[in-house]
Parts: C-alpha cells; structure tokens; sequence
C-alpha cells in the first residue's frame, strides 16, 4: 500500500513542482508575461507538433486506430457538456456566467498536463494519445464555440464558426498528426541530421509547458467567488472522470486505455478557456478561478485515482 502510494506522488507531484517552479520565477520577475507569450508560441507552433509527428510515425496505424477508442471519447465528450449544461441552469443563477462554467468544466489541458502524466507513468504518451488530440480537441474548439454563442448575452462575438473551423484545418497539431500518420503508413525515414535536431525540440516541451503554466497561476484569483469553480472543480477532476473511467470498464476497455480515458476527463481546465470565454464575451474571471481551482486541486484527485488505479492493477 505504502508503495502504491509512493508511486501515485512520484507520478504527480514532480509535474506540480516544476509548474510551482514557473510560479517562484514569475513571482520574483524572472520570467514575466512576454516570456509566457512567447514560450507558448513555441510549444504549440513547433515544439509540440514535432513530438507529436514523431510520436505517430513510430506507431503503425493499426495499433492506435480504434474505432471504438474514438466513439467513446468523442461521445463522453459531448455527454460530458449536456451533463454540465443541465447543472449549469440548475445552480448558475447569473447567466452570463453560465458559459464561462460549462466550458471550463469541461474543457480540460489534455495537451500540456496530460500528456505529462501519461509519459510518466508509461514512458510515453500512448498509441492512443494522437486519436485524442485529433477528434478531441478540434470537438473541443466546436463545442465551446456552440456554448459561449448560445449563452452569449452580449451582442456580437469575436469568434464565428467559420473562423473556428478554419483554424482547426490549420492548427499545426492536427496537421503534424496527419504528418506523422503518412510517414507511418509508407514508412518514412528521417536523415540522421533531421532526426537529432526534431529530439532537441522533443525535450523541451513539457517543462516548458508546465512552467509556463504555473507563470500564469494567480493564488489571489483562485480563493475568490469559490462555489462556483469548487462545483466546477468537482465536475471536473471527480464526477466526470470516475464515470468515464466506470463506463470504459464496463464497456471491456484496455487497461492503457482506461487510463488514459481518465487523463482526458480528469486533467484540470485548460488555459485555452480563459483565452475563448473572454474573446466571446464571457466571464473570463470566473474562467480563471476555475482554472486555478482546478489546477490547486488535481494535485491531490490526481495522485488519488493513480493510487487507486496502481492498487488495483490498472497501472
């Protein structure tokens, strides 16, 4: 037990730790907001793509292609913001912050903190990880376009549709997971010269991508107006993944694969959150206290369920 437990902290904490690391040099003006800005350009325009097409290309397309893998992730996705949708009318008295709530209670930094947890419990992001960040995340995009425009009681948002769905054609994570597959399926071999310099960029994504997160935590905005985001929170880092993680078990899922349903609906809320609620009118302060409640907070849902998941054979 005591071993179990062990592994569960070794697996968690040190990703906070480096986050915690972020906030210290945001706090003592180390790093400041430039510095943030242009880290997570980085990452997701060149970091972040080249692991992801390297990740691919090393799997056969038949070992990570699962029908099944897909339907589920995609339809607990959508289930997942219904659910929400209807608690979010049933405790939100203030509307113009019911679409702040469900998107943030459902969107969570699979990319970042996720990817994180999953390499370090198998060493890898998974066979799987890709079809995630292929339907998941573009679903994501769609879905929080439908809720912030829906409960918009504003007039007039800053993203439409048509932009949102062509910044999903040409968002360079899908478009390095369609690279990596090509490369995959006529087996493709990269010069030696190409090879070494794409695993200089492989390494750095995720500490910089979690130190960068923690330069953005505030503790200041995540103590205040606290039973909306500890709802959100519960949602989020609890409710959501336990049921995921039971369905998928029910449903006959791999045991790889069962972890890493419940990494997509247990990670906290993603930064891109905050950044879309305010762009759409709405309530980007509430969205940010979700975020670091949710972040505060998964440190210990998160040890927990890979403690369970460690005691009883899962990992």
């Amino acid at each position: 037990m005591i071993d179990n437990f062990i592994f569960s902290i070794s697996i968690v904490v040190p990703i906070f730790l480096v986050m915690f690391t972020g906030y210290i040099l945001k706090k003592k003006e180390i790093v400041g907001n430039g510095f943030v800005k242009a880290a997570n350009k980085l990452i997701f325009n060149i970091a972040l793509p080249i692991k992801l097409f390297r990740d691919v290309m090393k799997t056969s397309i038949s070992d990570y292609f699962d029908i099944k893998f897909t339907v589920f992730v995609v339809m607990g996705t959508i289930l997942s913001v219904v659910f929400i949708w209807i608690l979010g009318l049933i405790f939100i008295r203030e509307r113009s912050r019911l679409g702040a709530f469900i998107h943030s209670s459902f969107r969570g930094n699979f990319l970042y903190i996720g990817l994180s947890i999953m390499e370090n419990i198998t060493g890898s992001i998974g066979s799987k990880a890709p079809l995630v960040l292929a339907f998941v995340i573009p679903l994501y995009n769609i879905l929080a376009v439908i809720v912030l425009t829906v409960t918009d009681t504003s007039k007039g948002s800053n993203i439409s549709i048509k932009k949102t769905l062509s910044n999903i054609v040409k968002n360079p994570l899908i478009i390095s997971i369609l690279a990596g597959v090509v490369a995959s399926r006529f087996e493709l071999s990269l010069p030696i010269i190409l090879t070494r310099t794409m695993g200089y960029f492989e390494v750095v994504v995720t500490p910089l991508a979690l130190i960068t997160i923690g330069a953005t935590f505030s503790l200041q905005k995540s103590v205040q107006n606290l039973f909306q985001p500890l709802l959100a929170s519960m949602l989020k880092l609890i409710i959501l993944p336990a049921t995921a993680v039971f369905c998928a078990h029910l449903l006959g899922f791999s045991n790889e694969d069962i972890l890493l349903i419940y990494i997509l609906f247990g990670v906290p809320t993603s930064l891109v959150s905050y950044i879309m609620t305010a762009a759409m009118n709405g309530d980007e302060k509430l969205s940010s206290n979700i975020i670091m409640t949710t972040t505060l907070l998964s440190v210990f849902t998160m040890t927990g369920f890979v403690f369970i998941f460690k005691t009883i054979g899962i990992v």
